[in-house]
């Protein structure tokens, strides 16, 4: 577990505890949720895939009615109603019966999974509606003030708002909390974990991230998304098996096959690929796998995702001999056919490609002149 290391860089805060909560959390004996948030599965930048995670919900159980209950029947007579104390004679009216404020458990659930569902939604949008995101969990948050999951929520939702001090304050709050059950709960939680990662990645505290990333994976092994961003710092690190072993999980296992996992496994076997000698029939199976998973990531894009097309073409352009294709020159010209295309596509890099397009006039020319016939 690395929760230690991380906990030590949760250090930065304000003044006042949860500065977002000043309403939510005012009111109720609430008791404290020990249990960590559900199993996700799922990055579109997105909290989790599948049901928002919700903890157990806090607030005792009813508790019996006050008041004094009618007195028996009077023989001869009507049955004489019971009075508070002084008023045997029920003269003051019939006896009082407080009101029920504690919250049903099973309610105050079903109103946090209900507001944590749509804040999800919102952020999943393809523009995320961050303050649309803050509202919600905000109203979770009154519905259940223990709730871990609402107030991690919340944390990502300010990080939706780029407020990314702010987000993580809150869930330093989280972890620094006065209630003992309550520190722990937060840290037994993975979406913390994950929210963390993304604002440590987002401010380039690369190692807390990866740390975080790592936390959240443990605490919860099919956390699609907290997956997907462990397996990019595996790619970053190249630690390549590790990344072929998270990208197949989540692919074949989880099945999210979006377009940003199955480029990244295209990677992982790309990598793998460079571990074999030439003409090793291991490396030219991780070359095909590669070239098979950039493939269905542009298919799963409908055409429309760069990076996919960009990083096959530097499939193609680095990899020599290429299994199936033994003239350089024809394989030069399907990396420079891939560039081309990426050239055309929304977002692409201008310095990226004209980089790559002058890589290849020179693997080119050198390819040309030892062709057949050709002078050295």
């Amino acid at each position: 577990m690395t929760t230690s290391l991380v906990g030590r860089n949760m250090t930065r805060r304000l003044g006042a505890l949860l500065l977002c909560f000043a309403a939510a959390c005012s009111g109720g004996n609430k008791k404290e949720s020990t249990t960590p948030g559900g199993k996700g599965s799922g990055d579109d930048p997105s909290m989790k895939d599948g049901t928002v995670p919700g903890g157990p919900p806090g607030g005792d159980g009813p508790v019996s009615s006050g008041g004094t209950p009618g007195g028996p029947a009077t023989p001869g007579g009507p049955a004489t109603p019971g009075g508070p104390a002084g008023d045997p004679d029920g003269i003051n009216g019939p006896p009082v019966t407080m009101p029920n404020l504690d919250r049903d458990p099973a309610q105050a659930k079903a109103e946090v999974d209900a507001h944590l569902k749509l804040a999800k939604a919102a952020l999943s949008q393809q523009i995320p509606d961050g303050e649309l995101a803050l509202k919600e969990a905000r109203l979770a948050l009154a519905a259940d003030a223990s709730s871990i999951d609402a107030a991690a929520m919340i944390a990502f939702a300010y990080y939706h708002k780029k407020l990314y001090d702010t987000a993580e304050l809150i869930l330093d709050d989280l972890f620094n909390a006065a209630s003992e059950p309550r520190k722990r709960a937060a840290k037994a939680n993975p979406y913390c974990f994950y929210v963390y990662g993304l604002i440590y990645d987002k401010t380039n505290r690369f190692e807390q991230a990866q740390l975080a990333f790592k936390s959240a994976v443990e605490l919860d092994a099919n956390f699609a998304s907290a997956l997907v961003n462990h397996g990019m710092y595996q790619l970053r690190n190249s630690q390549y098996a590790a990344a072929q072993a998270t990208f197949e999980k989540v692919t074949k296992q989880l099945n999210r096959i979006d377009a940003i996992t199955l480029t990244s496994l295209g990677s992982a076997y790309r990598g793998r690929s460079a571990e074999f000698p030439q003409n090793n029939p291991e490396r030219n199976q991780y070359i095909l796998n590669a070239a098979a998973a950039y493939e269905r990531a542009i298919n799963q894009s409908g055409g429309t995702y760069a990076p996919a097309v960009y990083n096959l073409g530097l499939l193609y352009l680095d990899t020599d001999p290429y299994p199936g294709i033994a003239d350089p020159v024809a394989r030069l010209n399907k990396a420079k056919d891939q560039f081309d295309r990426y050239q055309k596509m929304a977002g692409f890099d201008a310095k990226l490609y004209d980089a790559r397009m002058k890589d290849i006039t020179r693997a080119m020319k050198k390819a040309q002149q030892k062709k057949p016939g050709k002078n050295p």
